[in-house]
């Protein structure tokens, strides 16, 4: 929508739950996740005006969710528990390279980045 609310359009469809939209720095791509893929939540990025929905953690044996763009706009954070419990995670903003920065048993969650 615009700033002032108006404009607003849908850009999901999915009948399961799409969640926690986070816009790239540039305002090109949407990153959020979502169950549409089955039971756990994957991150998936889409273009700005909703096309090119694709699932770019593919782990279905974990959920992963929060996904927040780096400041340069070519890496994601987000959490998962794919390693038992709640982890950070980075990776290329293309899904590549999905690696664990927070090994510890506790709770990491709501990734940030800071200029």
């Amino acid at each position: 929508m615009d700033a002032d609310g108006s404009n607003l359009t849908r850009l999901t469809t999915s009948y399961k739950d799409d969640g926690y939209p986070a816009w790239s720095p540039a305002g090109s791509k949407i990153a959020f996740n979502s169950n549409r893929d089955g039971r756990k939540y994957d991150i998936f990025a889409m273009d700005a005006d909703g096309n090119n929905q694709i699932n770019i953690t593919k782990c279905r044996k974990s959920s992963d969710s929060y996904p927040a763009w780096s400041p340069d706009g070519s890496k994601i954070a987000f959490r998962s528990d794919r390693d038992g419990d709640l982890e950070i995670y980075v990776m290329n903003a293309d899904g590549s390279n999905q690696t664990n920065i927070t090994n510890n048993p506790a709770y990491d969650s709501d990734p940030a980045w800071i200029e």
